[in-house]
């Protein structure tokens, strides 16, 4: 009977083998705490799993797009602990970009008001938390950020570094949306709008919210894109339901829809982390987080590897990575197409871009237009 067990495991093993055996990766939503989802990639990647197609959502989509691009967990978790990083999630604008007519008159008042008649509106009401962050950051560093790879892909997802999807929210439909294609930028932004965090994106007149409010683990939408042999799910979401006093953590509760935390025993494994002094924001604990999804990743990497005989070499990994981002188009821009105002104002807003002789110009020339405009 020994005898027949094993070599039906070998041929099991070889069956595998020979139709070479495809892994999705699907990562959870769950704000700074996703920064574990690296240290999972890091272990697999050292240990030869393949990623084949990998899914997010919310702060699994951040992690997943970066690694969908070509970035190295190292990358992607040093990214996180940049200064670039804090701006954008605070929606804090550098001082270099502060211009005199954005800094307060010297007057003789008291005191003195201002509103700021721009996409930086913020309209706060003493029910509403009173951190809604300011987006003007968020959206042209998500264009420098993703501008590149969406280009190269042709607006297609299914031709990045790694096949991607991402979920956000249609809470008017009270449905999930799958971004498969268009700006990879845009898809991202949208799938990590936590309500009364930060403003949404608007896609065909209607707001579109964080993915976690539907479907905070999007193992579905893995099997239904991509059909893998093998799932491997990480979630840092989940599990944690006591009351509690933070506004925040009693928002996320209002908020979000039930989703169930689980990969089938027979499609695949998964690992469930659980961070109960972790606040959606606590990215600058990215690197601790990072190590804790790692350890716990090489812990049960035996298992998974008994699951997933196929394996692919680091080094060829990183030569592909290379490959790809030497391929990445340079971050030039030509056109721009102005909507919304009137016709001087338009012919204003173009003067400010200044172009080299080919008409081009540079994100660095954009970004300083557009904080000055603002």
């Amino acid at each position: 009977m020994k005898r027949i067990a094993v070599l039906t495991a070998l041929l099991f093993t070889a069956l595998q083998i020979g139709y070479a055996q495809k892994v999705g990766l699907v990562l959870s939503g769950g704000g700074a705490k996703g920064a574990a989802h690296i240290g999972v990639i890091k272990a697999l990647e050292e240990n030869g799993i393949p990623i084949d197609y990998i899914t997010g959502t919310s702060a699994g989509a951040i992690v997943g797009s970066l690694y969908a691009m070509g970035y190295t967990p190292e990358e992607m978790v040093e990214l996180m602990l940049s200064e670039e990083f804090s701006y954008w999630q605070t929606g804090t604008v550098e001082n270099e970009y502060k211009y005199y007519f954005k800094r307060p008159d010297p007057t003789p008042e008291f005191g003195h008001f201002s509103i700021d008649m721009t996409d930086s509106l913020q309209v706060k009401a003493s029910f509403l938390p009173q951190s809604l962050i300011n987006p003007i950051q968020m959206n042209q560093a998500f264009m420098a950020l993703f501008s590149q790879a969406t280009a190269k892909a042709g607006w297609n997802f299914d031709n990045l570094f790694v096949p991607f999807r991402c979920v956000a929210s249609d809470i008017y439909s009270k449905k999930a949306i799958i971004f498969k294609n268009g700006d990879l930028g845009d898809a991202v932004r949208a799938s990590m709008t936590f309500p009364f965090f930060f403003q949404p994106i608007w896609k065909d007149s209607v707001p579109i919210f964080d993915g976690g409010i539907y479907d905070n683990f999007p193992v579905g939408p893995m099997k239904e894109a991509f059909h893998p042999d093998f799932i491997f799910g990480s979630t840092v979401a989940g599990g944690n339901n006591k009351p509690s006093s933070n506004p925040y953590n009693q928002l996320e509760t209002m908020i979000m829809q039930k989703t169930d935390y689980d990969v089938p025993e027979d499609e695949g494994m998964m690992i469930k982390f659980s961070f109960p002094t972790v606040s959606l924001l606590d990215f600058q604990k990215a690197r601790d987080l990072m190590d804790i999804g790692y350890k716990r990743t090489m812990a049960m990497i035996d298992s998974i590897k008994a699951r997933v005989p196929r394996r692919v070499e680091l080094s060829e990994v990183n030569k592909r990575r290379e490959a790809y981002k030497q391929s990445l188009p340079p971050l030039i821009f030509q056109n721009i197409y102005v909507t919304g105002v009137n016709e001087s104002q338009k012919k204003y807003i173009e003067a400010q871009l200044h172009r080299d002789i080919n008409h081009e110009f540079s994100m660095e020339e954009f970004k300083r237009a557009y904080f000055k405009m603002l």
